[in-house]
């Protein structure tokens, strides 16, 4: 299910102007006033000058100046086609679909070869409700580029919206040709196998993508194992270096120089180290755990809890490419394979509640030391002795922070009840704490309120699974991958909805207003940020962090971990 939701919402484009690299650009490192400056300089309305200033307010969000200019423009040159694109462009984002159109068709007249053109002609259609057209400028498109990812994520979604899916695997076939290394796009053509029931390339292509997974990788090097085994850090880091320089684009060497660094005390090369690794990989769940964790060893707590927060949705892609493969192991009648490749993904959920739970402590010790900072930069009392906590269980590796985070969970629960996420997370706390029971019931409340929840969904059935509960557990993983239809154009129309902006906003609050006596109604909110997770169009990650961070109520035990870390400082400082 996940992969096929968030397939609806690929394509959709976060504004209009970027379809058009080398026709609408703006120098970025000129300031606003610079081009307007710039632009009121030229002479006879220098074209070039003008596009870039249209374009530095469409970056601003200065839709209405934006076209003003680009009006300009065009009252002295009609058929410059590049003001006709900026002049499209800020009709959209001022959500003027139809007028945005009628430019671009003008624009594609002066300009037939165009592809980003036709996109956008499409894409404006699509907005509006008119798939089928939308789908004849999308093939259109692709005639003229055929390497157009957009459009054939955009018909692939119309084609997957009206229940056809061979259409959408010849599309997402064609992607992997293109992009073999996307392992995103494997997954989801394996999932669009799964889906039509062809389940043997649905297992070869979730193989495939496994395959190309960082953590997968296993790789040695003899002369920088011995060097490390013999303790010669500086000849292993020499060593690998000189790797590097011959073999540049290999992720996994730069996590093994970053943890020769980290074990030789350098923490700064050890970052460097680890960061390019997830710059040539992003999705390498290794590096992400080892930057968060070097982070928590220099006590930079926020941003060790963000990186394990990343690293949580890693896994969890991991997990759901493994129940992906052991449903459709099960469908294909290979039932033994299945049952080890659903073990292999419950011996990853360990991987998410650790990191979850790191990510929450974290969280709360980022919190509790930045209070100690503001308060150190005034004064300092000495503690009460006679009320100090006990140390041991305020230890953020021990238990109380973990406590505070599910008693915060909970009572933010009983607050606002309907927030599936609220659930999920609990749910993750207890497991952590080896509460199965108490988190399979967290998970299963997580789907009463949001039935499509997949990661809730995956945690539910790996439990059961570990609860010899094999035919509840199967089917709730077939659950997980499955793509039922009358989620599909829900989500599908939601995906729209939110590419435009300008009245999305409206449409929710109006909502609000006719749905609740309270205005300001959070469980709505909540969920509605979670279907938008799942279609890919919110961040996963940072989501989750902040919404951590949003449960942040006085309580006594924040208090007393104050005091205990104001301790622990002074301490150090004398």
């Amino acid at each position: 299910m996940s992969y096929l939701l968030e397939m609806l919402g690929r394509g959709l484009l976060a504004n209009l102007w970027g379809a058009f690299p080398g026709q609408l650009d703006s120098d970025e490192k000129t300031t606003l006033a610079g081009h307007a400056t710039a632009y009121r300089a030229a002479e006879d309305g220098n074209p070039a000058v003008a596009v870039r200033y249209g374009v530095a307010l469409l970056r601003e969000d200065r839709a209405v100046q934006a076209r003003t200019i680009f009006a300009e423009m065009l009252d002295r040159a009609p058929d410059h086609v590049p003001a006709l694109l900026g002049m499209a462009c800020a009709c959209e984002q001022l959500s003027n679909l139809k007028e945005a159109g009628t430019l671009l068709e003008r624009a594609f007249e002066l300009d037939p070869q165009n592809p980003a053109a036709a996109f956008c002609i499409g894409y404006c259609r699509e907005l509006a409700g008119d798939d089928a057209g939308a789908a004849e400028l999308y093939e259109r498109s692709l005639q003229l580029c055929p390497g157009l990812r957009n459009a054939h994520e955009r018909l692939a979604a119309i084609h997957v919206r009206r229940g056809r899916l061979d259409p959408a695997i010849d599309h997402y076939r064609q992607l992997c040709e293109w992009e073999p290394q996307q392992t995103d796009l494997h997954l989801t053509l394996a999932n669009l196998y799964l889906q039509a029931g062809r389940h043997t390339l649905a297992i070869e292509r979730y193989e495939h993508a496994l395959v190309l997974e960082p953590d997968n990788w296993v790789t040695h090097d003899d002369a920088a194992t011995a060097y490390e085994k013999a303790g010669l850090f500086r000849e292993a880091i020499e060593h690998l270096h000189q790797v590097i320089e011959r073999e540049p684009n290999f992720a996994d060497t730069f996590v093994r120089l970053g943890d020769l660094y980290a074990a030789s005390g350098d923490d700064q090369s050890a970052m460097q180290n680890y960061m390019r690794a997830v710059e040539l990989h992003p999705e390498y769940l290794e590096a992400a755990v080892k930057i968060g964790t070097q982070h928590l060893r220099s006590g930079r707590y926020e941003d060790a809890a963000k990186w394990f927060t990343s690293a949580i949705e890693i896994n969890d892609r991991l997990l759901t490419a493994y129940v992906g493969l052991g449903v459709a192991q099960d469908a294909a009648g290979r039932e033994e394979e299945s049952r080890a490749t659903f073990d292999l993904a419950a011996g990853i959920v360990p991987n998410s509640t650790l990191l979850f739970s790191e990510m929450a402590r974290m969280q709360l010790k980022s919190a509790a030391a930045q209070q100690a900072d503001r308060f150190l930069s005034v004064e300092f009392e000495e503690p009460d002795e006679s009320n100090e906590p006990d140390e041991r269980a305020l230890d953020p590796v021990v238990g109380d922070l973990l406590d505070e985070q599910i008693e915060r969970h909970r009572t933010a629960i009983e607050r606002t009840p309907h927030q599936a996420d609220l659930h999920y997370r609990l749910g993750l706390l207890l497991k952590h704490q080896g509460d199965r029971e108490g988190a399979a019931d967290c998970f299963r409340e997580a789907l009463k309120i949001n039935p499509t929840y997949v990661k809730a969904l995956i945690k539910l059935g790996l439990s059961l699974l570990e609860q010899e509960e094999m035919d509840e557990a199967v089917a709730t993983l077939r659950r997980a991958v499955a793509l039922e239809p009358q989620y599909v154009d829900l989500h599908y129309q939601l995906g729209l909805a939110f590419a435009r902006r300008q009245q999305f906003g409206l449409a929710v609050e109006h909502f609000e207003h006719a749905a609740a006596v309270n205005p300001n109604n959070v469980d709505l909110q909540a969920n509605l940020a979670l279907a938008l997770q799942q279609l890919g169009l919110i961040d996963r990650a940072t989501a989750c962090w902040e919404s951590v961070r949003a449960l942040s109520p006085e309580s006594e035990q924040g208090r007393r971990a104050n005091r205990f870390l104001l301790k622990d400082r002074f301490s150090e400082s004398s």
